[in-house]
This record gives structure tokens, C-alpha cells and sequence, in this order.
């Protein structure tokens, strides 16, 4: 599994990642290649729920896209182009605000919360 992050990671800031054959089956050998194309094609499923679950939420909350003035960027999935790329279709107008560790970004809104209750 840890492997199949790595390529998720090395496709998120390079057209092409590869992946040994042996890593997972000692019996075979060989090297596949993965693009970004082909990796956002096997995410499309993925793609599609993410769309539906923000347009179930702003369904839920009475808001239209048009209404969203800023979008945070957080989590280690919205380094991934093809999630970047679907925030802005669905919410053009707004401001995208993507950090340099969104992976971080809860961790640190949770202490920052977790101290405004002391």
C-alpha cells in the first residue's frame, strides 16, 4: 500500500510514475508505467463521488457554487491535480487557497480550536 501512495504522490507533481512488478508478485518482473491521464481515469469513480458530495452539501446548506467565495485546499488528497482541477470547474468564481502542507492544515485547525476551548 505504501507503494501505491508513493505513486499517488509522484503523480500529483510528475506526468509519470512507474511501479515494479516484483514489489507485489516475487514471481514476475517488470516495470509499469502510470500517467496522470491513466490514473485520473482509474479515479474517475472517486472523481464522481467527491462531485456528488459537495453538490449534496450545497444542496443541504441552500448555496449555489456562485456563492462560494473561498475554497480551502486541505488534506493530502487536494495536492492531486485531477481533485485541484475539479474544485476549480465546480467553484470558479471563488478564491482557492491551497497551502504548501494541506496534509498539516486539520491537524493544526484542530489544535488551534482544541485551545480556544481552554
Amino acid at each position: 500500500m505504501i507503494k501505491c501512495q508513493k505513486i499517488k504522490e509522484t503523480l500529483s507533481v510528475m506526468v509519470n510514475a512507474g511501479l515494479d512488478v516484483d514489489d507485489f508478485d516475487t514471481t514476475q518482473e517488470g516495470n509499469i508505467e502510470i500517467s496522470q491521464e491513466g490514473f485520473q481515469k482509474m479515479c474517475e469513480l472517486l472523481l464522481k463521488r467527491v462531485k456528488n458530495t459537495l453538490n449534496a452539501a450545497l444542496h443541504n446548506s441552500n448555496f449555489n457554487a456562485n456563492q462560494i467565495n473561498k475554497v480551502l485546499h486541505v488534506g493530502g488528497g487536494s495536492r492531486m491535480p485531477m481533485i485541484k482541477q475539479l474544485l476549480r470547474n465546480m467553484f470558479p468564481e471563488a478564491e482557492h487557497c491551497i497551502e504548501e502542507h494541506p496534509d498539516e492544515v486539520v491537524a493544526i485547525g484542530a489544535a488551534y480550536y482544541a485551545y480556544s476551548l481552554t
